[in-house]
């Protein structure tokens, strides 16, 4: 009866072996699947970065872009009035 039950034992064991073996190998393929994800996500982060960064530098520029356009009209501006007092001042010189 002993031997019978040292058979039991092995064969239990050997059972358990190959169940924890499969478990084990299961798990494996999920961490790959999970570091190969990690890997994605670690990518898009550093290509989302520079779209943040490249987005805040095209506001820049058209925030620039619009204060040269003002700055533009206020310089035409100032000409005309120069080019008006300078006019009024000539007209009054001369009389």
């Amino acid at each position: 009866m002993q031997e019978k039950e040292l058979i039991e034992r092995l064969v239990e064991n050997e059972q358990r072996g190959k169940s924890n073996t499969k478990r084990l190998d299961e798990q494996e393929d999920r961490l790959e699947s999970l570091e190969k994800t990690y890997s994605i996500m670690e990518k898009m982060d550093y290509r989302m970065s520079n779209v943040e960064n490249n987005v805040s530098e095209i506001r820049k520029d058209i925030q620039k872009g619009k204060e040269q356009k003002g700055m533009k009209w206020d310089k035409l501006i100032d000409y005309l009035f120069y080019a008006i007092l300078a006019f009024a001042l000539f007209k009054l010189g001369l009389k």
